[in-house]
């Protein structure tokens, strides 16, 4: 409180204000009064006073020092502004020393944004200018405020002893009672700003009648019951935005936070548009809007379009790799998440399966129902299912690439033109495969084509009296052999094996510590 009632006093103790009330003097006002000649007009280059700078900034209240050049006034000088006030005393303790000679008085003393006394000289050319009204603010020392107007004041030149010679009616009638402290006296107003209403807009409750004046909360304070209190301690105040009404939310201008004031409670939590949404921001608020293309609160975007693989994805909404949904023509699941690889080989490839040799490694060791839906995750190892699969390769011709890098860590990669797989009831043929480039060494998975998915619980291969997926514990397509498989248990620290020719008539399996399977369109679809 003792703080507060200091802040008061800076600004509102013994201070003394004038401000144009008026035309400016004639030379018949002039004439009634003492010689004023020597008071000549010049143009301007400095505003005149306090409110001329507060007509050219309308849009904020103009406080603290400031430089004007009165009319006829030799030099710029700096005044201290209340608004469109210019002050011309202040004093709120004993810390300048008023007792002072008449070249002082003349010239001015103290500290512009303190106690001070601004100057008989300059004050003698501010009121020369134009009618001026005078207004003295005081505060008792137990923080009681009033105040007191007059409509014409003015003083002459040192010639004269700088006398006062207008002083005009004064508004002794409507003087406001001593005010409580945190209030000041001001003109009455029917809707009062509180933390509730910081706007004034909703409270307008007050019935001024016939009083003008009245006690009222200075600048950056508000109503809170029968009290003013700072802006800073409303429940609902929050910095850079000063106080949200109550009922009322906002979204902070880059989208990053939803705050909301209720029953004088602040609460804001974290937030953040869709990755396919745009922050757009209309006079410091926020809004998570939807790209086109995509529907939503923003929060959450969905797409317009069916994205059947990411090819589709590449092409129309990301060129990034990483996850994303799609939804292949004929699937009635709805939308899954892939893993999209957009770097190699020209991009756009749908990934459906890898492995890499890791101590935190996905078991591939999974019954006939897993290897269907799928399993793993992207950093362990996965295996998309062979539902997904099927349905992938099944909406048009899609060639497959396998990148592979062996114990020794030389990488190679195989390719094919074609690749596809019937369904469930087919037992996820391995239908079609087509031509074999790249430079594995071995077209090893042509031994696999046409070929039943098997898996350690259900026996698919050619072979009667030999069970090669439980045996490898793994799920793949055999035949009566198997040249390739990269679903295989872990062994000799590998994730799976390619029969491969060096070209020097030597035949080996080559094991591995990295495998990806992955899909796009051909390139004549």
């Amino acid at each position: 409180m003792e703080l507060e009632r200091k802040l008061y006093r800076i600004f509102f103790l013994c201070l003394l204000a004038a401000r144009q009330s008026g035309a400016e003097i004639t030379q018949d006002d002039t004439a009634a009064e003492s010689d004023t000649s020597y008071f000549f007009y010049q143009d301007q280059s400095y505003p005149r006073d306090c409110k001329d700078i507060q007509n050219q900034c309308s849009t904020k209240n103009v406080t603290g020092a400031q430089v004007i050049q009165p009319n006829g006034y030799d030099v710029p000088f700096w005044v201290s502004c209340s608004g469109d006030w210019t002050v011309i005393q202040q004093r709120s303790d004993g810390l300048i020393d008023f007792n002072r000679g008449w070249a002082e008085y003349r010239d001015g003393f103290g500290f512009i944004n303190g106690n001070h006394w601004l100057g008989n000289e300059k004050v003698a050319h501010l009121t020369n200018q134009k009618t001026y009204e005078l207004r003295i603010d005081l505060e008792t020392e137990s923080g009681l405020t009033g105040f007191i107007s007059y409509g014409n004041f003015r003083i002459i030149d040192e010639f004269s002893n700088y006398s006062l010679v207008s002083l005009g009616p004064s508004n002794i009638e409507h003087v406001v009672p001593w005010c409580p402290a945190n209030m000041i006296p001001g003109e009455c107003n029917r809707c009062i700003a509180t933390c509730a209403d910081p706007s004034g807009t909703v409270d307008c409750s007050n019935d001024c009648g016939d009083i003008q004046q009245t006690c009222i909360c200075p600048p950056n304070y508000l109503m809170n019951g029968t009290n003013c209190i700072r802006q800073e301690d409303c429940g609902c105040y929050k910095e850079g935005r000063g106080v949200i009404a109550d009922g009322i939310s906002f979204v902070a201008a880059d989208c990053s936070e939803r705050c909301a004031c209720s029953s004088g409670v602040l609460t804001c939590v974290s937030q953040s548009c869709d990755q396919d949404a745009t922050c757009k921001e209309v006079n410091g608020v926020g809004n998570c809007s939807c790209n086109e293309g995509f529907e939503g609160d923003g929060l959450t975007c969905t797409s317009l379009r069916i994205n059947r693989d990411c090819y589709d994805i590449m092409r129309y909404v990301s060129t990034e790799s990483g996850e994303y949904s799609i939804t292949p023509s004929g699937w009635t699941g709805g939308a899954f998440n892939v893993i999209c690889n957009m770097t190699i080989d020209g991009g756009g490839w749908t990934v459906i399966q890898r492995r890499v040799l890791i101590p935190s490694r996905q078991d591939f060791n999974q019954d006939w129902d897993t290897y269907k839906s799928g399993f793993g995750s992207y950093s362990r190892g996965f295996w998309i299912g062979n539902e997904h699969i099927h349905h992938l390769t099944n909406q048009g011709d899609y060639e497959l690439r396998i990148d592979m890098v062996n114990q020794n860590h030389s990488a190679y990669y195989a390719k094919y033109d074609l690749f596809r797989i019937n369904a469930e009831s087919d037992k996820y043929n391995m239908s079609g495969l087509g031509s074999f480039s790249g430079i594995a060494g071995y077209n090893a998975l042509s031994y696999h084509h046409n070929e039943y998915f098997s898996t350690p619980d259900r026996d698919n291969d050619d072979l009667s009296s030999y069970d090669i997926a439980d045996n490898n514990d793994s799920g793949w397509w055999y035949g009566y052999y198997y040249v390739c498989d990269l679903n295989s248990m872990y062994y000799d620290d590998a994730v799976g094996y390619w029969y491969y020719d060096d070209g020097a008539g030597d035949w080996y399996y080559d094991y591995l510590i990295y495998t990806e399977m992955k899909i796009r369109p051909s390139r004549t679809n």
